[in-house]
C-alpha cells in the first residue's frame, strides 16, 4: 500500500523470491497456454497525481489471459482467469481505469 493524499492509499505488487513451497500452501496449476511464450503487461493506475503499478496481465499465444492486481481488501490480490476456484474477482479500482503497458 502507498499513501497518494490524505486518507487514500493505493496498492501495488512488489515481487520478491519466494520460501520453498511448504505444507498446506496451496498450489495451482495455470494450464499448459502459459507454458510457452506469453506477453506481460503491467496495470498502472492513476490516482490523486500519482501513478502506481498495481496488477500483471499475462496472455497466452491461444489468448487467454491471467490478471493479477491489487485487491480491494487491503494486502489482497485479484486473480482472474484461472480455473473455476472459490474466489471473486475484486479489484482496488474497476478494470478499465487501469493502463495496459506492455512489458518488453
Amino acid at each position: 500500500m502507498h499513501d497518494v493524499a490524505e486518507r487514500l492509499e493505493v496498492g501495488v505488487l512488489n515481487f520478491e523470491i519466494a520460501p520453498p513451497i511448504q505444507p498446506g500452501d496451496r498450489i495451482v496449476d495455470v494450464g499448459s497456454a502459459f507454458q510457452r511464450d506469453i506477453v506481460v503487461s503491467k496495470l498502472v493506475i492513476n490516482e490523486s497525481g500519482t501513478s502506481a503499478e498495481s496488477g500483471l496481465i499475462l496472455k497466452a499465444t491461444n489468448g487467454d489471459e491471467l490478471v493479477i492486481v491489487a485487491g480491494a481488501y487491503p494486502y489482497s490480490l485479484a486473480v482472474l482467469g484461472l480455473p473455476p476456484m472459490p474466489h471473486i474477482f475484486e479489484p482496488e479500482y474497476e478494470i478499465d481505469r487501469y493502463t495496459r503497458i506492455p512489458i518488453s
